[in-house]
């Protein structure tokens, strides 16, 4: 008999292979967001709107699990992707064809939600650093380094021998048994308006449906499935002899190819209106992808900083190099900002949102890594402790600068980390509105206090600082709001005010590729400085 051509595995197929080399970390990035909301929540400073552009992949994963079921499980995870090759190679070359107890295969299930329940538990609730190197997506990301995977995470190496031996006799077995994301997924999923639709009084004796399940369920016995464990991968619909096997959506039957292309359109078009969503809010500067402020904890001290802003550098991966700014307010770490990175983007991308919240919550460096962007974790990190390390209160102590102490000590160049976003904020082309020009104010001594002061940068967006004068000298400056193009911005506002509060005027050099908006900076700088004269 010929065999028939299965087109809609080979869409799926092709779709995975197109997530593993776009979207890599989506799987670990969707379960360190979900992290995030988690101890934001619990320590009572979420704001969905201001941590939303670090949300992204959570967002999009969630919403169409919630409306189409786990299209996510089966057709973009790339770990998933990872069992279903290990096992294909095992059936096809080896002729593996091992089969679960149906009682051992229903209780082994909730081994995911233990191992979910453990991670809150111990690492989550406590910041408890104890399963750092137990991680097998760490290992399973950066395994061509495999002297640094051996070294680092060890034990997360093991498990991923586990994930790919127990892959290699049972399908999906790391989906079924182990993970965690997939123990939210099969909750959630449940509420859809997606099914499988198969009558048990139109089927025969084949069992065919049950024979081809990834997940390996009892379709046999049910009418039809819904979310929950189902994966939508579709290989009942296609093993299916009588064609008894539908897609259906709000109880009508549609056809399967359809139904797959309509579902990926879907993924794919909540996933770019998600990173649309997330510009708009950080051009319009009601929420920073780089730059998350939040509450800090109350059990930290006032004091144990000077305040000011301080950059530091770490290696990431690949010993890319990043360097950060620290901002201190009040003796306590008040923002993050990335000045500039070499490290490999979609890894640091993971890393940045996940890591400065922690930072900042934690009000210490000694946070967890991000699961699957260990190396770029540890850059950030290392980049913290070398900014907090200037901002030790007793590293002054004797200065003989001592009215000056709130004063940053470390001035990068000017032109450190925008050279490479576009030239469209260069002289070379014009904004739409001209930044407004605001001659510089020379060093001197200003009165003391907070002082607020507007300019225009590029595309004539405003923006907003406040500078805060002690002893005579300029302490702190702090973004209010900015209108300009974040990209651009935030390449200039750590370098700026590093610069400013290092030269104690506003007569210093605009970041390269960023021109119009230090500018802006610089005429909001000069603007409060003229109230403080």
């Amino acid at each position: 008999m010929k065999s028939k051509i299965k087109y809609i595995q080979i869409l799926r197929h092709l779709t995975q292979i197109a997530s593993i080399f776009l979207l890599p970390g989506l799987y670990i990035l969707a379960f360190n967001e979900l992290k995030t909301i988690y101890t934001m929540s619990i320590k009572g400073n979420f704001n969905f709107i201001n941590v939303f552009p670090n949300l992204i992949e959570l967002t999009t994963v969630i919403l169409a699990t919630i409306f189409i079921g786990r299209f996510f499980c089966g057709w973009f995870c790339t770990f998933g992707a990872y069992n279903d090759l290990i096992h294909l190679i095992s059936k096809k070359i080896f002729g593996v064809n091992f089969k679960v107890n149906p009682k051992l295969d229903a209780v082994l299930r909730y081994t995911k939600y233990l191992v979910l329940f453990s991670i809150v538990t111990i690492s989550w609730n406590t910041g408890s650093t104890i399963l750092r190197s137990s991680s097998p997506w760490d290992a399973f990301a950066q395994i061509t380094d495999i002297s640094s995977v051996l070294s680092n995470v060890a034990i997360g190496f093991m498990l991923l021998l586990v994930i790919t031996i127990g892959a290699f006799y049972i399908e999906r077995f790391f989906c079924k048994y182990l993970c965690p994301l997939g123990a939210v997924f099969t909750l959630i999923s449940k509420v859809g308006f997606f099914k499988i639709s198969k009558p048990k009084d139109k089927c025969g004796k084949c069992r065919l449906c049950t024979n081809n399940c990834s997940m390996g369920l009892p379709l046999y016995k049910v009418n039809s499935v819904c979310g929950g464990e189902c994966i939508n991968c579709f290989q009942c619909i296609e093993a299916c002899p009588r064609k008894n096997t539908k897609a259906n959506i709000l109880g009508e039957n549609i056809n399967s190819s359809l139904a797959s292309s309509v579902a990926v359109a879907a993924f794919v078009g909540v996933y770019a209106l998600s990173n649309a969503s997330s510009t708009i809010l950080t051009d319009t500067g009601l929420a920073s992808r780089s730059n998350i402020s939040v509450a800090t904890s109350k059990s930290v001290t006032s004091g144990n900083y000077k305040d000011g802003t301080y950059t530091g550098s770490g290696t990431g991966y690949r010993n890319g190099a990043t360097e950060v700014s620290v901002t201190i307010q009040n003796g306590q770490i008040s923002s993050i900002d990335t000045v500039s990175t070499q490290d490999t983007q979609r890894f640091y991308s993971g890393a940045e949102g996940t890591l400065f919240n922690e930072i900042i919550s934690a009000q210490s460096a000694n946070v967890d890594t991000v699961s699957g962007a260990t190396y770029s974790s540890q850059g950030i990190i290392s980049g913290v402790k070398d900014a907090l390390t200037k901002a030790e209160i007793a590293t002054t102590t004797n200065s003989a600068d001592s009215s000056n102490s709130a004063v940053a000590t470390d001035t990068p160049s000017s032109d450190t980390g925008t050279s490479d976003t576009t030239t469209a904020n260069s002289t070379t082309t014009a904004p739409a509105v001209a930044p407004t020009p605001v001659a510089p104010v020379a060093q001197g001594q200003y009165k003391d206090g907070t002082y607020t002061g507007s300019g225009r940068g590029f595309r004539g967006g405003t923006t907003t600082l406040t500078l805060t004068i002690k002893s005579g000298k300029i302490a702190n400056i702090q973004t209010v709001s900015s209108q300009d193009s974040s990209r651009f911005y935030n390449g200039a506002e750590g370098v700026m005010f590093n610069e400013v509060i290092s030269a104690q005027s506003s007569s210093v050099d605009t970041v390269s590729g960023a021109t119009y908006s230090s500018n802006g900076i610089l005429s909001a700088v000069g603007a409060a400085l003229a109230q403080a004269k």
